[in-house]
């Protein structure tokens, strides 16, 4: 008498296996639930930060203070994540010009450049979180009317129109 023997498919085994993951402890830094993922972009983000000397002091308060960032976006997904690392990054490039930009024995015009790749670097990483506030739906919503046409007899008004207030 043989037995039969039940088989599963590869990517059913996977799938399985995955259920039974428990959530990746890295998901509150880069939005996923999948632990590849999210530590190559938690170890990306972190080869942006700037160690003061070649000793590795202030390594892991650079580590520490680059994860607290990237938490602070509160990713939701993979996606969320991937801007949420890049805006840590500018962030970080934009201090370090504005640092470099003050050291004492720096020349005027190497100085005067760091400032504004600074500026751009900090604008660039306000234009992430724009695009993050827009992916999650608290961007600006603008309506825009192409064409108005009135007939004969109505009427238009252009401008602002503000509801009337009967309270006063």
């Amino acid at each position: 008498m043989s037995k039969a023997v039940k088989t599963t498919s590869p990517k059913a085994a996977v799938t399985k296996a995955a259920q039974k993951q428990p959530a990746d402890r890295l998901a509150p830094f880069a939005g996923s639930q999948s632990p590849a993922h999210n530590n190559v972009l938690l170890n990306r983000a972190l080869q942006t930060g700037w160690v003061l000397n070649k000793d590795g002091d202030g390594e892991k308060e650079a580590a520490e203070a680059i994860m607290v960032q990237m938490a602070a976006f509160a990713p939701k997904d993979a996606v969320e994540g991937m801007i949420a690392a890049q805006a840590v990054a500018l962030h970080n490039a934009s201090m370090e010009c504005f640092r470099r930009a003050m050291l004492r024995e720096q020349p005027a015009d190497i100085a005067s450049r760091m400032r504004r790749d600074g500026a751009n670097l900090a604008r660039s990483m306000v234009e992430m979180t724009e695009a993050l506030e827009r992916r999650r739906g608290k961007g600006p919503q603008v309506v825009r009317v192409e064409r108005v046409v009135v007939q004969e007899g109505g009427q238009a008004i252009v401008g602002n129109v503000n509801p009337k207030d009967d309270s006063r």
